[in-house]
């Protein structure tokens, strides 16, 4: 399940949990989209500690479809991760995306909130 909620002019917050099925990125793709719209690139606070994957092999083609739709639009996205794989996950992920993308552990909510707020690198 993903949840969503707007934490700024341009930034919202993710909340990854359990496995993810397909219905997931239709549910939030429009709310994503009409943000995009209104306020150009977002910035992403993603928690996933409670991320445990995907229900099925369509529902990570889903996931990936969603990214590669959306990489373009998004500044930078701050990672909570609450496993290991998660981190190595967002490693290569970040060699194929546009945003800046950094992994912070559970425990570093606040330096993920604060990182989100500085400008991007250029």
């Amino acid at each position: 399940m993903i949840t969503m909620e707007p934490t700024g002019d341009n930034t919202l917050k993710l909340r990854v949990s359990g496995k993810l099925d397909e219905g997931d990125f239709q549910k939030i793709g429009a709310e994503v989209d009409q943000l995009i719209r209104m306020r150009g690139q977002v910035k992403l606070l993603i928690d996933a500690t409670d991320f445990t994957g995907w229900a099925s092999m369509h529902a990570a083609s889903k996931h990936f479809a969603f990214v590669r739709d959306h990489h373009k639009k998004i500044e930078k996205i701050a990672l909570i991760a609450g496993h290991e794989w998660q981190h190595w996950i967002a490693g290569m992920a970040g060699v194929f995306v546009h945003p800046e993308l950094k992994v912070f552990d559970k425990d570093e909510l606040a330096a993920a909130e604060s990182w989100l707020g500085q400008k991007r690198a250029a």
